[in-house]
């Protein structure tokens, strides 16, 4: 089964002052491309969601897509851009504040996926989850392009409105799925 992925490097960046949190310099390279080089070997077409900064993102990827719909929407008009894009039916998600992720997690979401093509994975720990770490079934676009449009942006609301797959994480998995969010967290991960 082949895959499209969107990494999502739309955020405002408020709480690490305004800047573009996908291409700050974390361990000297852009944030983006330490979990770029985890997926490009696992997925056949790469996405970047940006909303500014377009001309750093277009090289580290096969498309850079914005958000369609208009406003201030959240990650999930990122997801729908990329929905509208994708080459593939399925569309792993990934955000770009979490650049210790591991291939083996981003397989094990792939796998699910195969596993459960109608469903959206997503993982958790216990009933927490983490939403922007998902795969999600491409035919579900017109269900999120109605939910934005009628004013929704909460993530896990959506996904709960279809069939759910929580891919649970371990202890030392969480770990690697630390959100970088501000310029201290730059320098303690």
């Amino acid at each position: 089964m082949e895959f499209s992925a969107v990494v999502l490097a739309g955020g405002q960046g408020s709480r690490m002052g305004g800047l573009d949190k996908g291409i700050v310099q974390y361990r000297e390279r852009k944030m983006i491309e330490w979990t770029l080089d985890v997926i490009k070997p696992l997925v056949s077409q790469l996405l970047i969601s940006c909303n500014r900064n377009l001309s750093d993102y277009m090289p580290l990827a096969d498309s850079v897509v914005c958000d369609r719909i208009a406003g201030s929407l959240g990650p999930l008009a990122g997801i729908h851009a990329a929905m509208e894009s994708a080459a593939s039916t399925t569309l792993l998600v990934l955000p770009c504040d979490t650049p210790l992720i591991s291939g083996s997690i981003i397989e094990r979401i792939l796998q699910s996926a195969a596993d459960n093509p109608d469903a959206i994975v997503v993982l958790a720990e216990d009933e927490f989850l983490h939403p922007l770490h998902a795969a999600i079934p491409v035919a579900l676009k017109q269900s999120l392009e109605d939910y934005l449009i009628d004013g929704g942006r909460a993530v896990r609301k959506w996904y709960y409105q279809h069939n759910v797959v929580k891919l649970q994480v371990s202890a030392q998995e969480s770990a690697l799925l630390v959100n970088i969010n501000t310029t201290e967290e730059l320098q303690s991960y």
